[in-house]
């Protein structure tokens, strides 16, 4: 029995560096498609999409260190702290997907920005899945009695609320700490106003519904074989 378990255990992790080594393959691959735009047209038009990846990356980085190391975060004050900060950053890894709306900011033939820009977007959404994945694993470890649906469900629908106020209002992350009265201003006129906002429920709700929909490919654990 110890022989198998370390077996599956040791197969999981050939598995989960297999993914984050095509994850990496993958970042490579879409620097240097944007390196390529620049030296054909001389423009740093794109330039913003490393930042942007670079954002996504946050939230992945935090629950690989939590994961990594139980004991720093042992302390529920230290654990919740982590989330928090983990859940401010998360909506980033779904926002490079609205950067496709540049899509016709031209400079290059449209089908290589759209590979382009879809690789950063692609890239972000795997960092934000896996970080979620991870970071569902931690909370069920910690509230057993939860269904796994009652984290991963709202903070979907948080993301999307988050890539809304990104995109639309032109908030980010940092905006809690510089300027945190204008950002709840804003959120409260869409929770106290939900018809005059209806835009931006709308398209909360579609894009929470794409994102959890998505979730279970990237949440299945794989079969041993």
């Amino acid at each position: 029995m110890k022989l198998k378990s370390r077996m599956r255990l040791l197969q999981r992790q050939v598995h989960r560096s297999r993914q984050e080594y095509t994850l990496y393959a993958s970042v490579l691959f879409s620097l240097a498609l944007l390196a390529c735009r620049i030296a054909h047209t001389g423009s740093y038009l794109r330039v913003s999409l490393i930042w942007n990846l670079f954002l996504a990356y946050i939230p992945f980085a935090i629950t690989g260190w939590m994961h990594r190391h139980p004991e720093q975060v042992s302390n529920r004050y230290t654990w919740y702290s982590c989330f928090v900060v983990w859940l401010l950053f998360v909506p980033n890894a779904p926002y490079i997907l609205t950067d496709l709306f540049h899509l016709f900011d031209g400079g290059v033939p449209l089908w290589f920005d759209l590979f382009m820009i879809f690789s950063f977007a692609w890239n972000g959404m795997v960092l934000g899945y896996f970080s979620i994945r991870t970071m569902e694993h931690m909370w069920r470890v910690r509230h057993t009695r939860w269904p796994a649906w009652l984290f991963s469900f709202p903070v979907m629908f948080l993301c999307a609320m988050g890539v809304y106020i990104g995109r639309y209002l032109r908030y980010n992350s940092w905006d809690v700490v510089k300027d945190p009265l204008t950002l709840l201003g804003d959120m409260r006129d869409i929770v106290l106003h939900p018809w005059e906002n209806r835009s931006a429920w709308a398209f909360t709700i579609c894009m929470g519904i794409f994102l959890y929909l998505m979730y279970p490919f990237f949440a299945k654990k794989p079969q041993a074989r």
